[in-house]
This record gives structure tokens, C-alpha cells and sequence, in this order.
């Protein structure tokens, strides 16, 4: 493990991946990692790979400016009562744009469940293949059970692979990109790596302009978070990814959420180092 950040995980039954870098004003690849930590090795995601079906529905949006507007259903016998906001509500149908805002902003998994049914899962594998190497990818929808039938994992991934996600997201370069930029700032959970920068989770605010547009993925044996933290200082693109299985030692949860705050501690504090003097 290279490893410019003083940091190590003390949760000993959790395997990681992680991967941290500045972005510089070349191009990233020529950018040193601060932190890595088997950035290659496949995890079990859960929530991060709606990232590439956010991507995929913001291309199919560039392509057709009106199917931002198309009202979807629920999707019958893909009801999932679980993180989200839509299926506390009493809307029958909402655009695509509205599901993917609340994909975006509380993992809505009912919202992603419309928006896979809408667009084909194999249309968000196919942008997964072309955009990361490593084999990061949406496995499946979201349930809220998973049988011998079904993928053992909703979304795999690895932190080499996340990394070049938010490294995408960050510059933004293409106007799909930037429309996943748009709807990740939204975002409201700010409980894992991205605690440390104690923002208003609802406006984001930060007095010093500190900000961070991320996304998470959080299910049993399996806590993710991989965003961007911007400052007057720089740019810093994170994936901290870790999984265990869910009979390790009691406590295993609670000391690898403890583990990604106090990375992002560092990142912030790395941060504030870099900001310019007043």
C-alpha cells in the first residue's frame, strides 16, 4: 500500500479498496495517488453502481432533450419499500429527470428500479464496460430480496474504477457528465468518508467554500463512499470501498464507518493545507 496520507484502517475484519488523488490541470493519470489500498480488488457496492445508470440516463437525455420529461410508472413487481422518498409518496408516475434527481440525491431505489425498467439493464452495463476496466458494474435491480435466482451483489466495483468515475464527474467534460454532476450535488448522505467536511447535508453549504458531490452505497457487510471534495485549494477525487462478511465480530459496522471519517478528516485537513494564504 502506498500511502502519502497517514491513515490505516483499524476495522481488521473489513477487506478495502481505496484510491485517493488530486486532480491537477493535466491530465489525472499523471497525477500520484496520496492513498491506495488494493485499488484493483472487486467489492460488493450496493447503491454506487447507479452511478452508470445516471450516466446512461443523462446520455440518453443529451441524445433526446424530451426524455427528461417522460413520465414513468412505478414498475410493477419491482417494488422495493427501502431507501428513497418515492415510495413514501403517493405520485403513480414521475419524469425521468425527477427519478434520476432522486437517485441522485437519497439512493432512491424504487426511482432506480423505473429507470433500469425504462432504459435496460444491459444499456447501464454497457456504458460500466466502456467507461472502467476493472469490472465495476450494475449486477441487477433492486430488491428487496435476493434469492439463489437472483446476482449475490446488486453492483461489484473497485476503487481503481470509482476513482475514474469521479474523476469524469469532476471535469465534467462532456454534457452527460455534467448532468450527473448536477443531479450527484443534490446529494444528501454525508455520513461516511464525506462526514468530515461538515456540510449541510440539504444546501451543502460550507463557510470556507468547501464542497463535496458524492455518492454511497450501504448495505449489509458493505459500506462505500466515492465523491469529489472541492476547495479554494484544489481538487481531491476519493473511493474508499469496504466489505465484510456480515457474521465477523459485532461492532465490524460501526469501526468502518469510524475508519472513512477519519480518512476524511485527512482529506479535508490535506485540503485546508493546500488552501492559498489570506
Amino acid at each position: 500500500m502506498h500511502a502519502t496520507l497517514p491513515w490505516s484502517p483499524s476495522a481488521q475484519s473489513a477487506v478495502w479498496s481505496i484510491a485517493v488523488r488530486r486532480l491537477g490541470h493535466g491530465p489525472a493519470a499523471t497525477e500520484p495517488l496520496l492513498l491506495e489500498q488494493d485499488p484493483e480488488r472487486v467489492l460488493g457496492t450496493a447503491s454506487l453502481g447507479k452511478l452508470f445508470l445516471l450516466r446512461a440516463v443523462a446520455e440518453r437525455i443529451d441524445r433526446d432533450r424530451g426524455a427528461a420529461s417522460l413520465l414513468l410508472p412505478r414498475p410493477e413487481g419491482l417494488e422495493v419499500e427501502d431507501s428513497g422518498l418515492w415510495w413514501h409518496l403517493a405520485a403513480p408516475r414521475l419524469t425521468v429527470g425527477d427519478l434520476a434527481v432522486l437517485v441522485a440525491s437519497c439512493s432512491d431505489n424504487l426511482a432506480a428500479n423505473a429507470l433500469i425498467d425504462w432504459i435496460g439493464l444491459q444499456a447501464v452495463q454497457d456504458v460500466a464496460r466502456q467507461w472502467v476496466p476493472g469490472g465495476s458494474t450494475l449486477c441487477d435491480f433492486f430488491r428487496g430480496h435476493r434469492g439463489p435466482e437472483h446476482p449475490p451483489e446488486v453492483s461489484v466495483g473497485c476503487a481503481q474504477d470509482y476513482l475514474l468515475v469521479m474523476e469524469d464527474i469532476a471535469r465534467a467534460a462532456t454534457p452527460a457528465l455534467a448532468t450527473v454532476r448536477s443531479w450527484l450535488r443534490t446529494g444528501v448522505d454525508l455520513s461516511l468518508v464525506a462526514a468530515a467536511a461538515r456540510l449541510d447535508p440539504l444546501s451543502h453549504y460550507h463557510p470556507r467554500g468547501l464542497d463535496c458531490v458524492n455518492k454511497t452505497g450501504c448495505d449489509v457487510g458493505v459500506r462505500a463512499d466515492v465523491g469529489v471534495l472541492t476547495s479554494p485549494g484544489g481538487i481531491l477525487v476519493y473511493a474508499v470501498l469496504a466489505s465484510w462478511d456480515p457474521s465477523a465480530e459485532e461492532g465490524t459496522a460501526e469501526a468502518v464507518i469510524e475508519d472513512m471519517r477519519r480518512l476524511g478528516g485527512l482529506l479535508v485537513e490535506h485540503m485546508d493545507h493546500a488552501m492559498p494564504a489570506r
